[in-house]
């Protein structure tokens, strides 16, 4: 697997450094991310590569994410500070099958924890059954594969898009204690996920355009989870306005709902600014890490900036936000969780910037 990664690592170093061994348009892109909140930090760097040659696309990048957590026991334990990192890299080539047409396979990998809840319900365990010989530390890790196909029904104003996509997790499990053996026994380590998604986008004039999107994904253990997403973009003059919105749903008992306002305007020949506002609510879920944590239900709100300078070659943007995540109480059965389940106000911040040629 760490093979892999760094493959996919040093090819877009390798297509500038080979004298750009395509010889299509071509473009680099670098952003980095910070989700912060008093207690924990999130933050994703990205490197990515896309070339063309003839019909063919090449989309290569890695990333890297570094989690930091202070972790706060509730009833036992004791406090930790917890850094990790997470590595991801991915492949996608693409042809065009003349105008209406196109193709695409995508390969994805990642090697670390997913995101900084199932490193908190780790350390939870960890500190739980690490005595116990039977314990083990976790590995987490992953890779999917994927295909799409794109219909240009109505060349540069219609577009359908179906995609399918299956991976393999292996993630940090739960753990219970086994009386018959006297040590600790691990929940299911592997998940395998499968899914697929129908897009379609279509531009009703010069000035509006529309997009609607289904998806459905099938997890180890766990009912099928259903989504359906629309969305508008208009534009008037320098202002451009977009709206959007969605619902998801798995049985038994889940549901969430989430939309998107953005307002952008291009106040200067070569620079925007813009702002929006998010919302997020859903009725509480099993994680998708695979622990047996039952999250509370979810109410979040965002409000973010950003400006963006494009002279078209090169490109060089940033933003700003605020979220607000206030959690439902905590049952009895995840009062150990307080302190990972329990409301945050959070800033983020992004950088990106890009260069074509």
């Amino acid at each position: 697997m760490k093979a892999i990664f760094w493959i996919l690592a040093a090819a877009p170093s390798a297509a500038v450094g080979s004298d750009l061994w395509l010889s299509g348009p071509q473009e680099i892109e670098a952003t980095g991310e910070v989700l912060a909140a008093s207690d924990i930090t999130v933050q994703g760097y990205r490197l990515s590569y896309t070339g063309e040659e003839g019909p063919w696309t090449v989309d290569l990048g890695v990333g890297w994410n570094e989690y930091s957590l202070d972790y706060q026991p509730v009833l036992f334990g004791t406090t930790e500070r917890i850094d990790r990192g997470t590595l991801q890299a991915d492949l996608a080539v693409t042809r065009e099958f003349g105008k209406e047409w196109a193709g695409s396979l995508r390969f994805r990998a990642y090697d670390g924890f997913s995101d900084y809840r199932s490193i908190w319900i780790s350390e939870f365990y960890r500190q739980f059954f690490g005595a116990f010989s039977g314990y083990r530390d976790p590995d987490p890790k992953g890779f999917s594969f994927g295909g799409m196909a794109v219909w240009n029904y109505l060349p540069g104003s219609g577009k359908a898009e179906f995609s399918l996509e299956t991976g393999r997790d292996d993630i940090a499990p739960g753990w219970s204690f086994n009386p018959e053996l006297g040590q600790p026994v691990a929940d299911r380590e592997t998940l395998d996920t499968t899914g697929g998604s129908l897009r379609v986008e279509q531009s009703l004039n010069g000035w509006l355009k529309t997009e609607a999107a289904l998806t459905a994904r099938q997890t180890s253990d766990r009912q099928p989870r259903f989504s359906i997403r629309h969305s508008w973009a208009a534009t008037a003059g320098p202002v451009g306005f977009r709206l959007g919105g969605g619902y998801s749903e798995e049985s038994p008992a889940f549901e969430a709902f989430y939309g998107t306002a953005l307002i952008e305007w291009d106040f200067l020949p070569q620079w925007t600014a813009s702002a929006g506002y998010r919302i997020y609510e859903d009725t509480g879920e099993i994680e998708a890490s695979g622990f047996n944590a039952q999250a509370p239900a979810l109410e979040s709100s965002e409000i973010f900036v950003g400006l963006r300078w494009d002279r078209g070659d090169l490109a060089i943007g940033g933003g700003v936000g605020f979220l607000d995540a206030d959690y439902e109480a905590l049952s009895a059965d995840n009062r150990f969780f307080g302190n990972l389940y329990r409301d945050r106000e959070w800033w983020t911040f992004r950088l990106a910037g890009s260069y074509r040629f």
